[in-house]
């Protein structure tokens, strides 16, 4: 940035005052980012700079910034500032609703958030502050990483020290990590961004992908767009890469509120409760009907679920991935809870290889920050068909197996409809060593190791063929096994602890929760591994 020519910059043996005033005018120079015309175009393109994200994500008057005067000065022979180029990483202390947060983003007006300083901060202080003061990391990335241009004017070209990312690493073993992706993300910001607990990007202003479409034409011969490239279509929805999408920065920055307003500061705690003002004991009357009579008839998952937690609030992560599978976080009785539910919307519920990852993922978070999970399953077992074997359906379900095994916190689940075969013992894992999470059934339950219709034409095959009318032999067959479907008959076997009437759901799993707060205190002392992204 441009200095005034005729300001005599401070030194030793002058006043403090002078000190004090030059302190003050170098952080004018800091704040003035990469100049008007830049800032000018970050506002035209519909985004905010950095530090209006930071003023507008915080509460006021919370930010205290940590390395203000970090850039790039030019001082002439006689000790004269003649110029001044902020440092490309913003970042502080601040409060989100009255909790204290390490938050740090990118200034895209400067050199695109790559200048040659940048890589090195937000690691030597913004990430150890989160770490050492054991509060939650916002970053908010804007930035495109390494850039050629400075190993011209450096006139060498490095080999990647590789000695940046450990405490990106260590962050996710000891505090929520979310990344608000801004703009347009490349290179290590990217890696930063998604090495993160919670990610969202704003629709049609977002991408992020290890290099830009520029460098993708050189190396791969294809002609994209940013936005095909990396937008919020390809990683939100196709290959789930980030969990969620903002309708605008606005939202982006409540979302990030709403995420982290669920967890405890660190894995070594358990998340306070709230008054939510909602009765523990609220009966809703909507769950007695909620399940069609009708077996093979969709319903509103995501309604039952509110009809269940506090007021109605269900905070959703990946809605538009994996969608046989929805993941969230609610309070019960004030208590934050992980939320899974089965969609029978989608695949009628059947897990695929998506699905699985996206069980796997939650069952990792909640059991690394300490949090009961509440469950409303409904499974008619893996996905199945040729595409499903191609992506390597079982494989992955066999690690969302492995994960629910492993969580150690206490599952209330109730058996909503269907539960069947490998892929419900994910959700229905009473884990190890012979944990005990309580399981409740619903009247609609059916539960066995195969769908009747499936078991039916594999087993009764021969007989269905010889029959003189095997469609009809196939269908009396299938009625005569659904007659053994009744949940009793489970509960005498003691398959499920109880048989409930859905309207007692919400008071059931708020008994539970509550009595496993003495026990999630403890687990909160565990070694703790990583939450991985």
């Amino acid at each position: 940035m441009p200095v005034d020519p005729d300001r005599e910059t401070w030194k030793p043996g002058m006043s403090w005052e002078d000190a004090i005033a030059e302190i003050a005018y170098l952080k004018e120079l800091a704040a003035e980012m990469g100049g008007p015309e830049r800032i000018d175009r970050q506002h035209q393109g519909g985004r905010y700079t950095v530090r209006e994200r930071i003023a507008k994500m915080a509460d006021p008057g919370s930010f205290v910034e940590m390395g203000g005067l970090m850039g790039g000065p030019e001082y002439d022979g006689e000790g004269n500032i003649i110029g001044f180029t902020p440092g490309g990483y913003v970042m502080g202390l601040a409060e989100l609703d009255g909790r204290p947060v390490a938050i740090g983003g990118d200034d895209f007006t400067i050199s695109g958030g790559s200048p040659h300083n940048v890589h090195k901060i937000p690691h030597q202080f913004a990430q150890p502050l989160a770490i050492t003061y054991g509060i939650p990391y916002v970053q908010l990335r804007e930035g495109v990483g390494h850039s050629s241009r400075s190993d011209e004017e450096s006139g060498q070209m490095a080999l990647p020290e590789g000695d940046m990312w450990w405490q990106g690493v260590e962050m996710l073993t000891k505090v929520p990590v979310a990344a608000g992706i801004m703009g347009s993300v490349a290179g290590w910001p990217a890696a930063a961004a998604l090495m993160s607990h919670f990610t969202v990007m704003v629709k049609g202003q977002s991408q992020i992908f290890p290099s830009g479409p520029p460098v993708v034409q050189r190396a791969t011969g294809e002609t994209l767009s940013k936005e095909e490239l990396g937008g919020y279509r390809m990683h939100v929805y196709e290959s789930g890469q980030v969990d969620n999408v903002a309708e605008s920065e606005e939202d982006a920055f409540d979302q990030i509120r709403q995420f982290l307003s669920y967890l405890p500061n660190t894995t070594a705690q358990v998340a306070p409760r709230v008054d939510t003002g909602d009765p523990p004991d609220r009966r809703p009357e909507e769950l007695l009907n909620i399940i069609p009579t009708n077996r093979r008839a969709g319903y509103d998952a995501r309604a039952l679920i509110r009809h269940v937690v506090d007021n109605g609030e269900f905070f959703e992560m990946r809605p538009h991935w994996g969608g046989a599978i929805i993941t969230g976080f609610a309070r019960v009785g004030g208590y934050a809870v992980g939320v899974v539910a089965s969609d029978p919307y989608v695949m009628a519920g059947a897990m695929n290889g998506d699905a699985a990852d996206k069980f796997t993922h939650f069952v990792d978070l909640c059991d690394g920050f300490n949090l009961p999970m509440l469950i409303f399953l409904d499974m008619p077992g893996f996905m199945l068909g040729s595409q499903a074997e191609l992506n390597q359906t079982m494989r992955r379900g066999t690690r969302a197996l492995i994960a629910a095994y492993e969580a150690d916190v206490p599952k209330v689940e109730f058996n909503i409809r269907k539960s069947y075969g490998v892929a419900a013992d994910a959700p229905n894992s009473m884990g190890e060593p012979a944990g005990v999470n309580m399981r409740f059934g619903w009247p609609a339950g059916e539960w066995g190791g195969i769908p009747i219709e499936g078991g039916v034409a594999a087993a009764y095959r021969r007989e269905i063929e010889a029959a003189e009318n095997p469609e009809a032999h196939r269908e009396m067959i299938e009625n005569r096994l659904l007659k053994l479907r009744s949940p009793l008959k489970a509960a005498h076997n003691f398959d499920v602890i109880d048989l409930i009437d859905p309207r007692d759901t919400r008071r059931i799993a708020f008994r539970f929760i509550e009595a496993a707060q003495p026990m999630l205190k403890r687990l909160a002392q565990r070694p703790k591994q990583i939450i991985r992204p």
